[in-house]
C-alpha cells in the first residue's frame, strides 16, 4: 500500500509539472502574439505615415501603448477588480495576465526599438553616466577632484 500512496503522489506531481509547463508556454504564445500585434501596428504605421521617419513610427506605437495600458490598467483597477488597497497580494485575474502579456510583449518591441534607433544614444548616455559616477565617487572619496 506504501508503494501504491507513492505512485498516485508521484503521478499527481507529474500533472502538476505539466499543468505548469503547458501555462508557461501559453504565457509566451501570449506574450509573443502580443509582439506580433505590436510590429504589424508599426509597420502599418510605417505603411500609412511614408513621410514621417521609421523612428517617428517606433514613438507613435509607444504612444498607442501608453493610451492603452491607461485604459486597460482604470479598468481593471476601478471596474473590474479587485481593488488593489483592499485585497492587496490577491491572485490575479485572467485579464490582469492578459495585460500583463500585452506588456510584457511591447517590452521587447520597445527593447528592439531601443537596440534599432537608439544604440549609439544609449551608450553615449550610459558613458556620459557613468564619468559623472566616477568623478563624483572620488569627489567623495579624496574630497577634491583630481586635475588632469
Amino acid at each position: 500500500t506504501t508503494q501504491c500512496c507513492f505512485l498516485r503522489v508521484r503521478s499527481l506531481f507529474f500533472w502538476f509539472w505539466s499543468f505548469r509547463h503547458r501555462m508557461a508556454l501559453a504565457l509566451c504564445l501570449q506574450a509573443l502574439c502580443s509582439l506580433g500585434g505590436w510590429l504589424s501596428l508599426y509597420v502599418s504605421f510605417c505603411r500609412l505615415n511614408k513621410h514621417r521617419s521609421y523612428e517617428w513610427n517606433c514613438r507613435l506605437v509607444t504612444f498607442t501603448h501608453g493610451i492603452l495600458s491607461i485604459g486597460l490598467s482604470a479598468y481593471i483597477g476601478f471596474i473590474d477588480g479587485p481593488w488593489p488597497f483592499t485585497h492587496p497580494g490577491s491572485p490575479n485575474t485572467p485579464l490582469q495576465v492578459h495585460v500583463l502579456c500585452l506588456t510584457l510583449g511591447y517590452f521587447i518591441f520597445d527593447l528592439g526599438c531601443i537596440w534599432r534607433f537608439a544604440w549609439r544614444k544609449s551608450i553615449k548616455k550610459y558613458h556620459t553616466w557613468r564619468s559623472r559616477w566616477s568623478e563624483e565617487r572620488q569627489l567623495r572619496l579624496n574630497g577634491h577632484l583630481k586635475t588632469h
